[in-house]
């Protein structure tokens, strides 16, 4: 089971010992949520086999775009080189190991899979040229590039494709954060259920070899599924068929990556050096089959934290800076330059109070609606986020196919409804009239907050949900520090998950089957919540088989409906990327992408990124 790849400081409700007093109680109040209005485009389907486009609305950015080189601009020696600034250095750089916000951004510069998928979220050809879906959905075909070549110029086949898909099923694999992908394909399953520790290895080896990929010849890999499946071409985006060369890997499993002569990828750039912990300069792969990129150099230059990465960029020693947090715009809304310079657009990421349905008092749906209903998410917002995206009330975020962004979604902020659901429901006090409803606080005892020991940002946020559900139902609920260990040792089993716990989901591909069936479905990431719904799993794989792109587009909205109707969790908002730009930088800022989870433009063509010497600064690199 895979965790969340994006796992933003989760706030914990842990039924515990507790660590600070009561917070005192107040009179619920009523206040009206205004819903998300951000509206979404449909996707439009394309006929098989051919490349299958799914558009997405073009993010918009702040201040002024990129400019482009003058044709009458003198000619510059200095050489085209984008610095990039980064506060969070990669913990491994492997295509099977690699995470959104940790080394995948490497991975895809160096690396491309057997299909891709640009900033608007469309299908395209990599390094197979073409593919066939088969009729009924159980196969799929990839065709390969003719002259295919890694960074050395050796030959790349449909087998090393094959091997690679196979390294991310493959459960001796450490840290295999996408393996999850291929559960459709023939024979994932029994991978995924193998320990390694009583496995025999002769065991591991035939199950492999009865994985459902398969190189027919050097051109040509077949994918076959356990049932109909009509999203898979998405999955071959993704790293799990980025092609680690096999040979690198076997001299040294663990830590090939961390050694630029490791990698010999077939993406447009290879690494040459790796400074660890300080920086990573990637060149040009002349053998890239869509040929050399404009720019000769990408730097990127690690930080230890924010306001330095800040001060970098505006000394100019650095041309963009990925990581913008909330407490850089300030000072960014008083700087006109820094203005037209910053990128913010929406993020492919949702953030929900979710409940452990396991666990008394949410193992009730009224329970979940009321909490729902009592969640304040203009000011959690506001006050908590900083800012930082949008209150939303949907799973699917807006500008992702199928999402239903301009339809209400669990239930909204509405104190008032909030105490009305639970009095009518079973929880009223004894002394609750009409005139005065009152919620029995004792039936909500179970709900405390708890977070770890250290974090300040983990209080706020602890202390800000246990204001609003104290004021809103008159009853005190506890926040309580807990130590780092315990605190991640509690999401270890569905018993002791905490009742309720702040989470967030960030797409690994743009279709609806990333944001449903891989984190509801039961056995699926929010079964460790206790969460299955059979009735939902049916609407899922109805989704999933569908092979008539609207047809499918269609089942898939019916299937989030029903999936709120459950209120699973009470949804919070969802996410924004925020990152700075040089005007001298062309490129990147035309190309924003929900998934730019590391620095702005990182979907869109890198291999045509470029420098307008003519505006450099005075200190820009001479060479």
């Amino acid at each position: 089971m895979r965790l969340p790849l994006i796992l933003i400081s989760a706030i914990l409700f842990a039924a515990a010992p507790l660590g600070c007093g009561p917070l005192p109680a107040a009179p619920p109040f009523a206040v009206t949520a205004t819903p998300p209005t951000t509206p979404t485009l449909p996707m439009t389907a394309t006929p098989r086999p051919s490349a299958t486009a799914m558009p997405r609305p073009s993010a918009t950015t702040t201040g002024a775009p990129s400019a482009s080189p003058s044709p009458t601009a003198p000619l510059v020696l200095k050489p085209r080189v984008l610095r990039i600034g980064r506060t969070v250095y990669p913990q491994v750089i492997d295509p099977q190991r690699a995470a959104p916000g940790n080394g995948l951004d490497l991975v895809r510069l160096t690396y491309e899979g057997l299909l891709t998928v640009d900033e608007k979220g469309n299908l395209a050809a990599g390094s197979a040229a073409r593919w066939e879906l088969a009729q009924d959905g159980m196969t799929l075909t990839f065709y390969l590039r003719d002259d295919l070549k890694r960074a050395d110029g050796t030959p790349l086949s449909a087998r090393d494709f094959e091997y690679a898909l196979k390294r991310a099923a493959d459960p001796r694999v450490p840290g295999r954060l996408v393996s999850y992908v291929l559960n459709d394909v023939k024979g994932a399953d029994a991978l995924a259920r193998m320990d390694t520790a009583t496995a025999k290895p002769e065991e591991i080896e035939k199950a492999l070899a009865n994985l459902g990929v398969k190189a027919t010849d050097d051109q040509t890999l077949v994918v076959t599924f356990r049932h109909p499946v009509g999203y898979w071409e998405f999955v071959a985006a993704t790293q799990v068929t980025f092609p680690a060369d096999k040979k690198r890997v076997d001299q040294n499993p663990e830590n090939w990556w961390s050694q630029p002569e490791g990698h010999n990828g077939n993406g447009p750039f290879k690494i040459q050096t790796i400074a660890p912990g300080k920086k990573i300069v990637l060149v040009p792969n002349e053998n890239y089959w869509r040929g050399k990129p404009k720019l000769e150099r990408i730097e990127f230059i690690y930080y230890t934290d924010a306001p330095t990465a800040l001060d970098a960029y505006q000394l100019d020693e650095i041309d963009l800076l990925a990581n913008v947090t909330p407490d850089h715009m300030t000072l960014i809304a008083e700087n006109a330059t820094l203005q037209a310079e910053l990128a913010r657009y929406p993020a492919a990421i949702t953030y929900a109070l979710v409940f452990n349905h396991a666990r008394k008092p949410f193992d009730d749906k009224n329970v979940r609606a009321a909490f729902s209903q009592a969640f304040d998410r203009e000011n959690w917002v506001r006050e908590v986020m900083r800012d930082l995206g949008k209150p939303y009330t949907r799973w699917i975020p807006p500008g992702i196919p199928g999402a239903q962004a301009d339809k209400p979604g669990v239930p909204g902020y509405n104190p008032a409804a909030a105490v009305a659901t639970l009095v009518n429901n079973g929880y009223a006090a004894r002394d609750s009239t009409p005139a005065n409803p009152r919620v029995d606080c004792a039936k909500l005892s179970e709900v405390r907050l708890a977070y770890p020991i250290g974090l300040m940002t983990q209080f706020a946020r602890a202390q800000f949900l246990a204001t609003n559900f104290a004021r809103v139902f008159g009853c005190p609920f506890l926040v309580e520090p807990v130590e780092p260990a315990k605190y991640r040792a509690l999401f270890q089993d569905v018993k002791t998950i905490p009742p309720i716990s702040l989470r967030s989901w960030a797409q690994d591909y743009p279709h609806p089957h990333n944001w449903l069936s891989t984190y509801w479905a039961c056995g699926a990431i929010a079964s460790a919540h206790g969460f299955c719904d059979r009735t939902l799993d049916t609407l899922f794989a109805r989704a999933d088989r569908e092979l008539d792109l609207t047809a499918a587009l269609s089942a898939y909205r019916q299937a989030e409906d029903a999936l709120l109707d459950t209120i699973p969790a009470a949804f919070a908002s969802y996410g924004e990327h925020l990152h700075l730009v040089k005007p001298y930088v062309i490129g990147p800022k035309n190309y924003p992408s929900p998934s730019d989870w590391h620095w702005a433009g990182e979907y869109g063509p890198v291999w045509t990124y470029d420098i307008d010497l003519t505006r450099v600064p005075a200190d820009y690199p001479e060479r």
